[in-house]
Order: structure tokens, then sequence, then C-alpha cells
């Protein structure tokens, strides 16, 4: 039988924060790893997360917040991480040894810069750790709005459905609906290409294109990100599900999504870097972009959205004519 307190969660920004309040709902004792000490002062003194939504009040009575890594990850054996993806490497390398036994879950959305894999895989082959203790936790799910108590929907991803089914009690309420998969790699491959084309969208609202035109745009990402997910494993799946396109239109039509506010201000004019420094949490559709990109390339497919998005992101070239040539492929 799983022991629900040695459950943790690693990273306290805005999703991690939603996990925590999530798990609360039905666990007596979360771990969570909290990087910085002056956070983790301000979280037990305010029971709330000043930095990431303020707004939601925590049940610090159930919480163990400390940041001390090396401490949480001997306490767990199931751990969630939240930690964005361009940094877990730097913060969990040291502990391959400590990992290895343990079950791990990505929260995070995107690729591991050092290796350009999906969490899962990147985990699989550089820390040993098998399959069957690895998942995802994915879904058109926007940290605001769980804190708020509005109604949302996860699925919860691993070939270990026992697991599967444990995490997904923990993390079901009210306002948390919950659904187990065992298609590790499209949903990991689905959120991710979301990001991407969240950017795109993104762009093409700053460059004041319409309702009509995005709408158009998200069907022709739909169709890419379905052909590129066949390319990497042309695993049987319904794409209509809420883990594949509900998390695609979320991500690209919603005012929350990061990556899509920070296409609007590269097609308002402002430069790459200029934008990744005006963003408050990292844009994880800029380090997917690369990934992609090389993907397709390494396996000679072609994929025009995200061709036009690592042209615009990596080599410089105009938003507005990038777009405006993409729009002529499109129908």
């Amino acid at each position: 039988m799983i022991d629900e307190n040695n459950i943790a969660v690693l990273g306290a920004g805005s999703w991690g924060t939603a996990i925590v309040k999530m798990l609360s709902e039905n666990t007596s004792k979360i771990l969570w790893y909290v990087r910085d000490s002056k956070q983790v002062d301000q979280i037990i003194k305010t029971r709330s997360n000043p930095k990431y939504l303020k707004n939601l009040e925590l049940n610090i009575e159930k919480l163990l917040v400390s940041d001390d890594l090396d401490f949480i990850i001997k306490k767990s054996k199931i751990i969630i991480l939240a930690i964005p993806s361009p940094f877990i490497e730097h913060s969990l390398e040291k502990y391959k040894d400590d990992l290895n036994q343990k079950i791990i879950f990505s929260a995070s959305k995107g690729v591991i810069p050092k290796s350009h894999l999906v969490i899962t895989a990147h985990l699989n082959k550089y820390y040993n750790i098998p399959y069957k203790n690895l998942g995802i936790i994915s879904g058109p799910t926007h940290a605001e709005e769980v804190a708020s108590e509005k109604l949302s929907y996860l699925t919860i991803g691993s070939s270990n459905e026992v697991i599967c089914d444990f995490l997904s009690k923990k993390l079901q309420s009210s306002y948390i609906k919950t659904s187990i998969s065992d298609d590790v790699i499209g949903i990991e491959y689905s959120a991710t290409l979301k990001n991407i084309y969240s950017i795109l969208v993104g762009i093409s609202f700053g460059l004041g294109y319409g309702d009509n035109f995005i709408s158009v745009l998200i069907s022709h990402c739909t169709k890419e990100m379905i052909l590129f997910i066949k390319s990497i494993d042309d695993k049987k799946r319904d794409f209509s599900h809420s883990a594949y396109i509900g998390d695609l239109l979320v991500t690209t039509y919603s005012s929350l999504s990061r990556n899509r506010t920070f296409g609007k201000m590269l097609g308002e004019g402002v430069e790459v870097n200029e934008a990744i420094s005006k963003m408050p949490m990292i844009v994880e559709g800029y380090y997917a972009t690369k990934n992609a990109y090389e993907i397709s390339k390494s396996n000679q497919k072609d994929f025009y959205i995200i061709d036009t998005a690592y042209e615009i992101l990596y080599n410089g070239a105009s938003p507005e004519e990038k777009i405006k040539k993409l729009s002529l492929k499109l129908d």
C-alpha cells in the first residue's frame, strides 16, 4: 500500500502551488520543496505563497515546507516535479542515486535543454529510472483557475496503473476531474508542442490578426501536432481527449497563457531576448521550439508551423513577414 505522507512537490511557482492545493484536499501531509528560504518563511507566516497565487490560502498544517532539497527527496517516495523544465537537470543532477528508487511524475511541460528530451525520457535515459516509475500530470488546467476552484480537468499518465489510480484520487475534488492514461509520450509531447503554437498565436494577436485567422491557424496547429506525435510514436490514440486538443486550445486562446503573452510581445515589436527578460515566469515554448525543430530535421520531416516559430525565435526572422508567409499556406 502506498503511504500518502510520502508525496513531495518540487517547485513553488504558480503550478507547484496549485498542485499543493489540490493534494491538500485529500492528503494529510505534503512535502514541499521551495528553493528560496525567504519564500519558505513567507509561506509559513502568511499561509499563502506571496510570490505566486498570493490570494490562495494554503492549509499550512498539512505542509512540510523546506528549502532543503536533500531532506525532501530522502523523505519522499513519490515526487511531483513542478520545476520549470530548463532548470530540472540543474536541480536534480546530484541526486541521481537517490532518485533511482523514487516514483517521479512530471507536472512540468517542455524539454530538458541539455538532452532536448521530454522530461520522462530524460529521466529514463540519464537517471536510469524505469518507465513504470515515471509519469506525467497534464491537462487544460491554468493554475489561476485551480486557485479559484473553477472546474478543471487533469490527466494522470503512466504505464503504472496502480500509481495513476492513486494520484488520480489524491488530486481529484469537487473542482478537479481526473482521468488516467498510459499514453505518456503522446500527452507529454502534446503538452510541449502546444506551447510552441501558443507563441505563434500570440504573435498573430500582437500583429493585429483577428479571431477568424487565429481559428484557422489553431486548426492547422492541431493537424501538425497530430502528425508530429505520430512521427515519434504511431500508437493509436484519441486526440479529441482533453489532454491533447483541450490543452492546446486553453494555451492558445487564454490570456492567462504565458507563451501566448510572450508571443504577443514579439508581434508588437519587442525583441526576443527583451521579451524573455520581461516575463515573470519561464517561457517553456521557447526551449520546446528548438527541440521540436531538431527532432523534425533529424527525422527528415517538415513541419512548417514549427519551422516558422524557429525562424522567428532563433534566426531573428521578422514576425510580420513569417506570419504573412505562413498565412499563405493555410486554408
